[in-house]
């Protein structure tokens, strides 16, 4: 009974949290006559949301914060890391990585990060700041702003570990991610497979090299 009441209250708090998101950045767009999110301020006069002065001028004419990075909250009041449900891995998600934070007067807590697509930006949010489950999809989601102003639950993106080694070349999912164990000693060994990207696979195609080649 107290999981289930626990559940209930977490998924009315992601649902506001959401709502407070998608408003929130509609006003912003809206004080600037903006109709595209890659040309809101944010994501052009901030350095690449890395002027905390800036990001928290922007975000205070739109939310109502309690507080953020330029006043002071960081991280280190955050979880340092989050389970993944059904997973023994942690979710490689770090507050630490987050140049620009906000809180609102009910406990949520955001992280606003510009990218790789620089038309776009994402928010993560924790609807309970520090409290438990400190799980994803439980009580931390991540967004994506895009467009004309639309707001998409890509918390998925929060779960996606990498379990590409040389122990597991199958889990190499991309061809970046398979370059960058070559060169890189078996555990417990001084030799270094040759390892190759072909036909859309990771493997190693025979054979070892000195240490002398390794990383």
């Amino acid at each position: 009974m107290i999981s289930k009441n626990q559940d209930k209250v977490l998924e009315n708090q992601y649902a506001k949290a959401k709502n407070i998101l998608a408003n929130g950045y509609k006003l912003m767009m809206a004080k600037y006559e903006i109709f595209k999110v890659e040309n809101l301020p944010i994501l052009n006069d901030c350095s690449a949301m890395n002027e905390k002065a800036c990001m928290s001028k922007e975000h205070k004419k739109a939310f109502n914060i309690a507080s953020d990075s330029n006043g002071g909250l960081s991280s280190d009041i955050l979880p340092e890391s989050y389970n993944i449900q059904g997973e023994s891995e942690k979710s490689p998600f770090k507050w630490d990585d987050v140049p620009y934070l906000f809180a609102t007067a009910d406990g949520m807590i955001y992280g606003v990060l510009q990218d790789e697509d620089v038309k776009t930006f994402s928010v993560v949010a924790d609807v309970n700041g520090s409290k438990n489950p400190n799980t994803v999809r439980k009580d931390l989601y991540k967004f994506r702003y895009s467009g004309n102003g639309l707001l998409a639950d890509v918390s998925s993106e929060l779960e996606q570990v990498n379990k590409c080694s040389i122990d597991s070349l199958d889990e190499c999912k991309t061809e970046e991610a398979c370059w960058a164990l070559d060169g890189v000693p078996v555990s417990g060994t001084d030799d270094c497979p040759e390892i190759y990207w072909f036909n859309g696979k990771c493997s190693e195609t025979g054979g070892s090299r000195g240490p002398w080649y390794c990383r």
